[in-house]
């Protein structure tokens, strides 16, 4: 993101310069477009807009979640990342014997509390301020819209088991209710302890039949 802002930026200012030099009657203005540019990517580069912070907190939460799933790829678990629904994306499905998982990854800053489904965030900044995060609500609606599109591409009916991996500070570690609020740190684990739903052998057909219901759709 700040490499496009910054080549941006950049192509501003020297685009100015050189016209500036081409036309000396117009430098001044020209330096005031070539200085704004300037002056917007350091803006951005030191305090970035809400819309930029929320996209860096995003990545970085589901680069994390990738990078703690690679142990279970290795032991033939299917992970599948960063898959397109409708205007957003899913940033991970997982297959394997405990089931089919979809995983939303959420970096929050504060104190995080899970109770009666209800997330509740505690800035860090001033205990005393509270938010709730509501992102449970688009996690259920990915969930069921996953089933619906694995059962439409191969008639197969799974449940896809929605969870929130938390990067934050919670304390629970662990909270389940409609869907499961799991911390970066244990998910890995937290998948190995769910009981099996799917034989072992099965898992490649789950998994093919999971890539049926994307590239359908995407046909």
């Amino acid at each position: 993101m700040f490499l496009a802002i910054g080549c941006v930026c950049g192509t501003l200012l020297l685009g100015s310069l050189f016209a500036a030099s081409l036309l000396p009657n117009f430098a001044w203005t020209l330096g005031l477009v070539g200085g704004a540019a300037a002056a917007f990517f350091l803006i951005a580069w030191l305090s970035p807009p809400g819309w930029v912070e929320n996209w860096q907190l995003g990545s970085w939460g589901e680069q994390a979640t990738a990078k703690a799933l690679g142990d279970l790829e290795h032991e033939g678990w299917t992970v599948l990342h960063d898959l397109p629904a409708g205007r957003g994306n899913v940033d991970h499905i997982v297959i394997g014997p405990g089931g089919v998982f979809l995983l939303d990854s959420k970096r929050l800053s504060g104190s995080v509390l899970v109770r009666d489904g209800v997330v509740t965030v505690r800035r860090p900044d001033d205990p005393n301020l509270t938010y709730q995060h509501t992102g449970a609500v688009h996690l259920l609606h990915l969930a069921r819209q996953t089933h619906d599109r694995i059962l439409a591409a191969t008639r197969i009916n799974t449940w896809v088991a929605p969870v929130m991996v938390l990067w934050a500070d919670f304390p629970q570690g662990e909270a389940e209710d409609r869907c499961a609020y799991v911390h970066g740190d244990r998910i890995a684990e937290w998948l190995r302890s769910k009981p099996q739903t799917i034989a072992p052998q099965r898992v490649p057909q789950v998994a093919d039949a999971v890539r049926a219901a994307w590239v359908r759709d995407a046909l």
